[in-house]
């Protein structure tokens, strides 16, 4: 019984470390920073966190490339090795860069959002 257990476990561990490898080849997705609300805001927070945004969007974009080379990769070794690709794996990675993307399109609007925010509690 306990060899049974063993056996089925060391099974399941090597179909699914492909699964796990694929996930940690380009890290964690980028953190996106905090966009401070516009109107109790200081000319420094806003431009600190432009600063942020730039370095977040880099890093992110950096980290799809990861991913898109990654995938082709590993879609590439499966064809030279004449074995099928598993979809699931593309559409895991697709779902990770596209989360990504709507991550940094939701942080430049609260970020536009915020200076307007700021100029209307500052008017000149």
């Amino acid at each position: 019984m306990i060899r049974g257990l063993c056996l089925t476990a060391s099974a399941l561990v090597l179909l699914a470390a492909p699964a796990f490898a694929q996930q940690d080849k380009c890290g964690p997705a980028p953190t996106a920073p905090v966009v401070p609300k516009g109107k109790d805001a200081t000319v420094q927070q806003l431009n600190s966190t432009a600063t942020d945004i730039k370095a977040y969007v880099k890093s992110s974009d950096d980290w799809q490339v990861c991913l898109k080379t990654d995938l082709d990769a590993q879609m590439a070794a499966a064809k030279d090795s004449k074995q099928p690709f598993d979809n699931k794996i593309k559409v895991a990675i697709e779902a990770k860069g596209d989360a990504n993307q709507k991550d940094k399109e939701r942080v430049g609007k609260e970020y536009a959002t915020a200076v307007a925010d700021w100029r209307k509690a500052h008017p000149k």
